[in-house]
């Protein structure tokens, strides 16, 4: 997976600088069509994304075509077979996700919370690598990170990246939303007041990533 080099992540995590919450401006990031990427098509593409496209995660988290079967009320009812008969086959990598997701959804909608939290963290890592990402184990390497906070465990509110600055240094992040530049050296990923955090651990992000980030000089 493509990565910055240890001169860029000192530039978007500085050790023992200053993390203010709403960061800085990455250059140029206020132009379109990047400008209105919402937060997920940063966090999970680093480009704008329509949220009608297949893998968004308006997509997976939301829609009929996605993840979960829905009631009239829009309160998931199971698991939408159709999207992980081609899931299953096409990222052949989710395959372990989706089993976790199946073991546990019957207990998650009865409000079970270990359940919960384990449809959660396995939603996001399949997400994760729909869209491109490799995403490591839970105690693997934390310099890039993909966060998700959130008011429900089947549902998201704010997505951002996080970075390690070099040779253990600080965690930033990086993120933004609709109609906003992308900020960078965020001291703490934004919807504050949200209950649930998850957070996975990537090998790398992507090429169009890269390249936005590597725009701070």
């Amino acid at each position: 997976m493509p990565e910055l080099s240890n001169a860029q992540r000192a530039l978007l995590a500085p050790q023992g600088g200053e993390h203010p919450r709403d960061g800085a401006i990455v250059p140029t990031s206020n132009n379109a069509p990047f400008v209105n990427a919402a937060c997920w098509g940063w966090a999970l593409t680093g480009e704008y994304e329509h949220a009608d496209n297949a893998y968004t995660a308006v997509t997976i988290y939301n829609s009929p075509q996605g993840a979960f079967r829905y009631n009239d009320q829009q309160e998931p009812i199971g698991l939408n077979p159709y999207f992980f008969a081609t899931t299953d086959q096409i990222f052949e990598q989710t395959v372990p996700y989706h089993q976790t997701l199946a073991e546990h959804i019957d207990a998650a909608l009865a409000g079970v919370q270990a359940s919960q939290d384990a449809c959660r963290v396995a939603l996001l890592k399949l997400t994760a690598c729909v869209n491109g990402h490799t995403v490591l184990d839970d105690d693997g390497s934390d310099v890039y990170t993909l966060v998700m906070k959130t008011s429900s465990w089947h549902g998201w509110d704010h997505w951002a990246l996080g970075i390690r600055g070099p040779g253990g240094g600080d965690i930033t992040y990086q993120q933004k939303v609709n109609g906003t530049p992308l900020s960078y050296n965020c001291g703490v990923v934004w919807d504050e007041h949200q209950p649930l955090e998850t957070v996975i651990r990537l090998d790398g992000l992507l090429q169009p990533q890269v390249d936005m980030l590597n725009r701070v000089i």
